[in-house]
């Protein structure tokens, strides 16, 4: 048995930036990983050939960018050795007709590529980006803040210079955006594809401020990608962890939380291992799981029946490739190499994939990707002269023929049409440049990381529209679970999923608080930093 200030249930990147400011302001901090491996979807692994490193899911730190841990450089990832890359372009789209949108780096460039469209199309996006630089202040600040109340975060928009406007542009489907904003169809399919990388329902009333959000970070940040891999991340974070005197240990999954008295006193382990936590424990286990790991008496039945309002968002169906060639896309540039690339033909196809997806059905018809490349700009990401790829469908979990135990028998065949499509828009690529592939389908992304629950990386569906983002469960107030000293952490607490640190910073805050120290202690404790 051994004992610690707090005990942390996984290792993924938000229960780890937790846990480096909990370590930081000298609490005595022991994290608890089930995986061999921290990061949880932000973890870099080599899955098809040694020398070949792949993000198993995240693969953009691009929010992350505007957070305080980051931009007030609070945690000194740097010296933990953090660096990010900005890759120019930061993102492509070509179609099948020849045409393509190139966002670059410099904001000019990406204005006078969206003018070859449309001279009214290239001044709209540069209205975009200027009404959320009015309101992105209020948005960040309620994103890394413990949550409030629905009321309070619409007076913050409307308190922001756009006023009342802004509040329906918050309560709007990033689709009416799109289309309010953009006349070109090629435009209109960029910017709605661009609002779909949150894994959100992109035509659902809630998500129309996803439109200026995504695009303002992307041109801002481009496609941020750490050096080394995402796991870089969750690795600085344990070393910051361990070095002001934490452990972070793997292969120890947390398989019930002990609460005596009313309080959580600790978490025991699959082999049979207690861990006891003399001030908190701070859990990072999905949601929909706490009732087996925490008890349902413990949590009670309005906390218990409380979790049936959440909701999957998007599932992903990912294939990993090591390439012996760069994929360059067919750009009216010329082919070009990019680390991201968007493939949609038109809205229709996009909201039509939306709908197959609702229904339960893979629809292969010219199907939206995602392809994330990136060792173009990372050459450490592969051995010299290969590369590697990533290619993303948006396909659900629960197929409407049999299930999810239907994917193991057609996700070969799936992922196969899947790499078809995408080959149609690069060039100087074929299957014979295939060294390997590994494929995951939605079903084989929750069984390699439970926390990705019926295939859901992205933590769940937000429902903005009904401030499932901002208002907490019955009984849980703020990060605090209904049983004392127990906090909860990660992509199924508001702000939500991404890459953004914001429930990790927010549930520091909020058990610091609760301890009687505060989140400046953390910040401002001298480093630890050891040879």
């Amino acid at each position: 048995m051994s004992e610690h200030d707090v005990v942390v249930a996984g290792a993924g990147h938000n229960a780890l930036v937790c846990a480096a400011y909990l370590a930081r302001a000298g609490l005595r901090v022991l994290v608890l990983e089930r995986a061999p491996t921290i990061g949880g979807d932000t973890a870099t692994e080599e899955v098809t050939l040694p020398g070949f490193r792949h993000d198993l899911c995240a693969s953009a730190h691009t929010i992350f960018q505007s957070s305080p841990i980051v931009r007030n450089d609070e945690l000194r990832l740097g010296a933990y050795g953090l660096r990010y890359l900005f890759p120019d372009p930061g993102v492509v789209m070509p179609f099948a007709d020849g045409r393509s949108i190139t966002m670059f780096r410099d904001r000019a460039a990406t204005v006078g590529e969206l003018a070859r469209f449309s001279r009214h199309d290239a001044r709209a996006y540069e209205e975009l980006l200027a009404d959320w630089d009015a309101i992105k202040d209020s948005q960040n600040g309620a994103r890394y803040s413990p949550p409030t109340t629905a009321s309070a975060a619409i007076a913050a928009l409307e308190a922001t210079t756009k006023g009342a406007e802004a509040v329906r542009w918050r309560y709007a489907s990033a689709l009416d955006t799109v289309r309010e904003r953009f006349a070109d169809e090629h435009v209109r399919t960029f910017f709605l594809w661009l609002s779909l990388m949150t894994m959100s329902h992109v035509d659902q009333p809630g998500t129309g401020l996803l439109a200026l959000s995504i695009a303002a970070g992307r041109q801002a940040f481009s496609w941020t990608t750490a050096e080394g891999g995402s796991g870089a991340l969750p690795e600085a974070l344990a070393r910051i962890v361990r070095q002001h005197g934490g452990e972070v240990l793997t292969g120890a999954e947390v398989t019930r939380v002990l609460v005596e008295g009313g309080r959580a006193a600790g978490v025991a382990t699959a082999d049979g291992s207690e861990h006891r936590a003399r001030r908190a424990v701070v859990s990072s286990i999905h949601v929909k799981h706490l009732p087996d790991v925490v008890g349902r008496e413990a949590l009670g039945e309005t906390f218990v029946r409380g979790l049936a309002r959440w909701r999957t968002g998007l599932t992903m169906f990912v294939t990993h490739y090591a390439l012996d060639a760069e994929p360059r896309y067919r750009l009216e540039q010329g082919p070009t190499a990019s680390v991201g690339a968007g493939i949609c033909e038109s809205t229709e196809d996009l909201l039509a994939a939306l709908a197959a997806f609702r229904r339960g059905e893979v629809r292969l018809e010219r199907p939206p990707l995602l392809a994330v490349t990136s060792s173009a700009i990372d050459p450490s990401r592969a051995p010299a002269g290969k590369h590697t790829l990533k290619v993303v469908g948006f396909l659900p979990y629960e197929l409407r023929d049999a299930g999810p135990a239907r994917w193991d028998a057609v996700k070969e065949e799936v992922s196969g049409a899947l790499f078809e499509e995408y080959l149609r828009h690069v060039t100087g690529l074929t299957r014979k440049n295939v060294l390997a592939r590994h494929v995951e389908s939605p079903l084989d992304l929750e069984r390699r990381n439970p926390h990705n629950y019926r295939g859901s990386c992205h933590g769940g569906d937000q429902d903005l529209a009904q401030e499932g983002a901002l208002r907490p469960l019955p009984g849980w107030a703020g990060y605090r679970l209904p049983v004392r000293g127990l906090y909860q952490t990660g992509a199924t607490t508001h702000p939500g999923a991404s890459v953004t640190g914001a429930p990790g910073r927010n549930c520091a805050q909020v058990v610091l608080e609760d301890l009687g120290l505060g989140l400046a202690d953390a910040i401002a404790r001298p480093e630890a930093v050891r040879a």
